[in-house]
């Protein structure tokens, strides 16, 4: 199963459904999950037909709304996943995690942390940000492997990591 990842779209919607579309239709993603800021923005592409969930970021007024969960934990082909818009609303790392997803920073990047792997799948905010262009992430769940990239919006690879999956949880590679 493909898995797409974004954040940080701050209402750049042409770069957002730019990135949609090529995590849908050309990196053939089944979901989509947006990280936040801004989560309206995650409700006009579900809107627009996309399979999407996600959370909202710091800066959307749902962040403080106790009906919308800052942060979630799904199972998602016996690969437990936890995602939030920042890293401090991640569960502690002791948890029965497999991979964690966070945005805000808006570099992208694929880390270890006590043995689970995060990441972040960098910003859509504009065509430069921080000194980053705009990337999308990209999770590969197979039988065997948990393959993470990191694609700018042309869809060239900027970083990959594979991790074997392996029981109760996976080791880097």
């Amino acid at each position: 199963m493909i898995l797409g990842v974004i954040s940080d779209t701050h209402r750049n919607t042409g770069l957002m459904h730019r990135a949609a579309k090529l995590l849908i239709n050309d990196l053939h993603a089944v979901h989509i999950i947006h990280l936040g800021d801004d989560y309206a923005d995650k409700e006009a592409l579900e809107g627009k037909g996309y399979p999407i969930t996600g959370v909202p970021g710091l800066w959307c007024p749902e962040y403080n709304d106790p009906h919308v969960p800052n942060m979630v934990i799904e199972d998602i082909e016996g690969v437990r996943i936890a995602y939030a818009h920042s890293a401090d609303d991640l569960p502690p790392l002791t948890c029965d995690l497999n991979l964690c997803l966070m945005g805000h920073t808006h570099h992208y990047g694929i880390v270890v942390r006590q043995g689970i792997p995060m990441m972040n799948p960098g910003h859509l905010k504009a065509g430069l940000d921080r000194m980053r262009y705009p990337s999308v992430g990209l999770m590969d769940i197979s039988s065997t492997v948990l393959h993470l990239s990191i694609h700018d919006l042309e869809g060239q690879i900027f970083m990959e990591q594979d991790f074997p999956r392996s029981t109760p949880e996976l080791k880097p590679a």
